[in-house]
């Protein structure tokens, strides 16, 4: 699959919309510094502060308020988000931060901006999981 066509389909899915000045993609500081360290990272959002969350072609790379940096497959983030959303209900569409239990302490959370940016990053971890080419994006 060709970055061109990621990219557009989130265009479609309103992420460049909904994250606004926080959109970040191939051309950004910290997607080329995740790619320096071997990483996959593809596009995603960053605000003033540096805290990011980035999709990658087999993971999600974030970096919380408190500082701790990682990366949580696509698999395991859309279980977290569906596992939120139904045990929290609509009320999770208010938060700005997504708990990862699992991983991160209750003070570490990976960051989502608004639940607009949320459901396009959701849509779009869906639509890379559903790819089965095995080539990845290039």
């Amino acid at each position: 699959m060709k970055l061109n066509v990621l990219e557009a389909k989130v265009k479609r899915n309103n992420l460049v919309k909904y994250a606004g000045k926080f959109y970040v993609d191939k051309t950004s500081e910290i997607v080329k510094q995740l790619k320096a360290q071997g990483k996959s990272a593809l596009l995603g959002i960053q605000n003033k502060k540096g805290i990011y969350t980035i999709i990658g072609e087999k993971c999600i790379y974030y970096l919380t308020s408190s500082g701790k940096n990682g990366e949580i497959s696509l698999k395991e983030f859309i279980e977290e988000l569906h596992e939120n959303g139904s045990r929290i209900g609509t009320g999770y569409l208010k938060f700005k931060f997504l708990y990862k239990n699992i991983i991160l302490s209750n003070k570490d959370k990976v960051w989502l901006h608004n639940s607009n940016t949320m459901f396009s990053i959701w849509n779009t971890i869906i639509w890379l999981e559903q790819l089965d080419n095995g080539n990845g994006v290039d």
